[in-house]
């Protein structure tokens, strides 16, 4: 699914098309906890993200950065450096969409909303 549908801010920022739609379980801060360790109680369980001011549980970042860089398996080399920032948490259970672009000889990626209205992850691959 390469739909084009978004833009170049007209500062130089690389133009992004729809590469992929996820669906985020909401077991997937239990599942994170797992293999990595971090039982950081606002990615466990609704009613614990509720006690730190969170509507429901999110994802964790480095769980959200990870499902970035799998996306881009067999488009870069086996050394790269990526640049992330964390705008907005992205609830569990939910949706977004990933959007990816190349730009000076690497990659330019956004984790938004479905509907473009909210951006949970930018980055890059150099």
């Amino acid at each position: 699914m390469a739909r084009r549908d978004s833009e170049s801010d007209g500062a130089g920022e690389a133009r992004l098309d729809v590469s992929a739609e996820w669906q985020v379980p909401g077991d997937v801060g239990r599942r994170y906890a797992a293999v990595s360790g971090d039982r950081n109680p606002i990615h466990m369980h609704p009613v614990t993200a509720r006690l730190f001011g969170f509507p429901s549980a999110i994802a964790h970042g480095m769980w959200t950065k990870a499902r970035c860089l799998a996306a881009f398996e067999g488009r870069i080399g086996e050394e790269f450096a990526i640049e992330v920032e964390f705008k907005a948490p992205l609830r569990i259970p939910g949706r977004a969409r990933l959007l990816t672009g190349s730009a000076d000889g690497g990659w330019r990626f956004r984790v938004e909303a479905p509907d473009g209205a909210r951006s949970h992850v930018v980055g890059s691959i150099s």
